[in-house]
């Protein structure tokens, strides 16, 4: 199975610090947070990656290359914006993919990643969204869960409190995407939060590390964090989420 990885956002709430780079290529502990981000997606069930790119495509790129720990390295290239969706529907259109593992490329979950694949293909579920348990939904939403794993509702951010948040992880199937098209549109807010009863969301949550460097305030935290002793060899904090 390919991982795609959605590198083309613009990072505008990071202001200036990524006004001439994209967010994902940010250097954390010494390397672009994005390489982190590659080097836990290299799982087994992982055979190669494709990276949806649009701003400064280029810098990622050069950045990464196409050949990352064993595994090929393909592009997609938005050619105008189209939002995490549209981005995601051009990648799997683009090289073929029936089935993908999605990750955002300034997200990171550090979860049993095979685990939490397993089982998946031989199921009637539309996506699968890794989910984590944190102390204040507040900046993320709430996800509420129904019985037998089915997501039933996205609360709206701002929500105090602990619950269950997107972590930003998908398996994600072609069909619900095709009827988009080539237009813009989100990922989240266009197909997930919609809920159509077609296209059934499964939540599975995983325990882990977990940081999204979209606020200046979390790249911080991401810096101290992987900076740690063992980092580079592949081992990430325990640290909660507040």
């Amino acid at each position: 199975m390919k991982a795609v990885v959605l590198c083309g956002g613009l990072g505008t709430r990071l202001g200036k610090l990524t006004q001439d780079t994209p967010k994902p290529l940010m250097l954390v502990a010494g390397r672009p947070f994005l390489a982190h981000v590659l080097d836990k997606l290299c799982v087994p069930e992982v055979d190669g990656f494709i990276l949806a790119t649009g701003f400064k495509a280029e810098q990622v790129e050069r950045s990464i290359g196409t050949y990352w720990l064993g595994r090929n390295v393909l592009y997609s290239v938005e050619p105008e914006a189209r939002g995490t969706g549209g981005a995601l529907r051009l990648a799997m259109e683009t090289f073929a993919q029936e089935t993908v593992l999605v990750a955002n490329g300034d997200t990171l979950f550090d979860c049993d990643l095979s685990a939490w694949m397993a089982g998946f293909d031989t199921s009637s579920w539309a996506t699968r969204m890794a989910l984590r348990e944190v102390d204040d939904c507040g900046r993320y939403g709430r996800v509420q869960m129904g019985r037998g794993q089915g997501v039933i509702a996205f609360g709206e951010k701002g929500h105090a409190g602990p619950g269950l948040i997107n972590a930003g992880l998908y398996l994600q199937r072609w069909a619900p995407l095709a009827g988009f098209g080539t237009k813009p549109f989100s990922l989240e807010s266009d197909y997930l939060a919609l809920l159509r009863p077609q296209w059934p969301i499964q939540g599975v949550t995983c325990n882990g590390y977990f940081i999204d460097i979209g606020i200046p305030e979390d790249l911080a935290r991401a810096q101290r964090d992987l900076g740690v002793s063992g980092a580079a060899e592949g081992g990430l904090p325990n640290v909660r989420l507040a």
